[in-house]
């Protein structure tokens, strides 16, 4: 498929194999060899589309399918638009609420151009996994699960902090590792790639695909991205703590320059193309003597990345202009709110999830009019007030 020619250049095979995976089952070597051969291989990568966006920890494992594309090897992004129905449980101590099929829809819509970023236009093969996981008959799905026994499933970590904690597990949520595992199968692949926080489902996969099709399935794992020093995940979707591909450029610089300096170095590493010497060497010394620098060279390269060098340059120099010369952004938006009390107006206009939290952020300083930190929850705004809160989110009362 797409007519590339397959390459089996050994450096080029080690460098799929470098710093952006983590993992390899059967084995790196057994993996390598298989890539050697010169055979065409297919793999993919599965994304359950829970919210509109794809997010920069993702970016790992499209880095990946990008070096099997250039080695000349088939490729397909899925679309989890059924398994996205279960909810997978996979590092959470509790059940994922599953999501409706509109929401799913909806969510779907902006995955393809996030994706685009970073794979090459025409190159990989889009599919959804509701075509075949949706025409299972219940006989077939009691037949999968003769496959496994409820020991393999129980003994996930997850599942076990559940049990220790007295939370429930539910039965749906043994089902997801199967439904993710018939993606190979139904799909003939290869390989598959995913985060190692997926090894699990992944190796369900592997397992069905050596029974059911005699295929030794190659399971690539990617690094997470997380903080060498608070050892929690850099991005975060279920707390709502994580920088889209979907972000303006804007936003996308903001928010790498409020990360923490710890956190500079595994984004480099794992979330953009620039050259591993270079990260290992002056952008490392960097980091450790003046780290500020170092950010606003990680926020230029990832908004270069997903949107360009112009609009990268842009973001940059607007960034500089808000919080070094303490100008104020262009085209603020101007919203209704004279004569309303700031609490009201900051989550009336979504600055804030809810009430509680406007009074936590007005009570920490962290909202100001005019450029004067106010924590008066009842003061008034009146027309032309300009509304800031955190070091990104600007409103202009109307």
């Amino acid at each position: 498929m797409f007519g590339n020619k397959v390459i089996t250049d050994t450096h080029k095979i080690d460098e799929l194999f470098g710093r952006y995976v983590q993992a390899v089952f059967p084995s790196k070597e057994r993996a390598k060899e298989i890539l050697a051969s010169g055979k065409k291989l297919r793999f993919y990568l599965g994304i359950d589309p829970t919210g509109p966006d794809i997010h920069l920890g993702h970016s790992t494992n499209f880095f990946v399918l990008k070096k099997l594309i250039e080695l000349g090897h088939e490729v397909v992004l899925l679309i989890g638009d059924f398994t996205a129905l279960i909810g997978d449980p996979t590092g959470k101590d509790t059940a994922r609420r599953a999501l409706s099929s509109e929401e799913i829809n909806k969510n779907m819509r902006s995955y393809l151009k996030q994706a685009l970023h970073i794979l090459p236009k025409g190159k990989f093969e889009l599919k959804y996994n509701s075509e075949w996981l949706e025409k299972l008959t219940f006989k077939d799905v009691i037949k999968l699960s003769s496959h496994f026994t409820q020991q393999q499933m129980i003994i996930r970590d997850m599942f076990q902090e559940r049990l220790k904690a007295d939370q429930p597990i539910y039965l749906n949520e043994f089902l997801y590792p199967l439904a993710q595992g018939y993606d190979s199968v139904a799909m003939q692949v290869d390989g598959e790639i995913g985060g190692n926080d997926q090894t699990f489902n992944m190796l369900v996969g592997r397992t069905l695909s050596k029974q059911l099709l005699d295929k030794d399935k190659i399971v690539i794992t990617t690094w997470l991205l997380e903080d060498p020093i608070t050892k929690k995940k850099i991005m975060n979707k279920s707390e709502g703590k994580y920088i889209s591909l979907n972000d303006k450029a804007g936003d996308m610089y903001g928010k790498v320059m409020a990360i923490n300096d710890s956190a500079v170095i595994p984004l480099f590493m794992h979330a953009t193309e620039v050259l591993s010497s270079s990260i290992d060497g002056e952008i490392h010394e960097l980091s450790k003597t003046q780290p500020m620098k170092a950010k606003k060279q990680l926020a230029f390269e990832l908004v270069k990345l997903h949107h360009g060098e112009k609009e990268a340059q842009k973001a940059k120099e607007e960034w500089e202009n808000v919080f070094s010369k303490k100008e104020l952004p262009e085209n603020i938006q101007e919203v209704p709110g004279d004569g309303m009390k700031i609490v009201d107006f900051i989550t009336e206009h979504a600055l804030a999830p809810s009430s509680s939290e406007a009074k936590r952020l007005l009570d920490q300083g962290a909202v100001s009019i005019n450029d004067e930190v106010v924590k008066e929850w009842s003061h008034i705004l009146k027309k032309g007030d300009v509304v800031r809160v955190g070091p990104r989110k600007f409103l202009k009362v109307s």
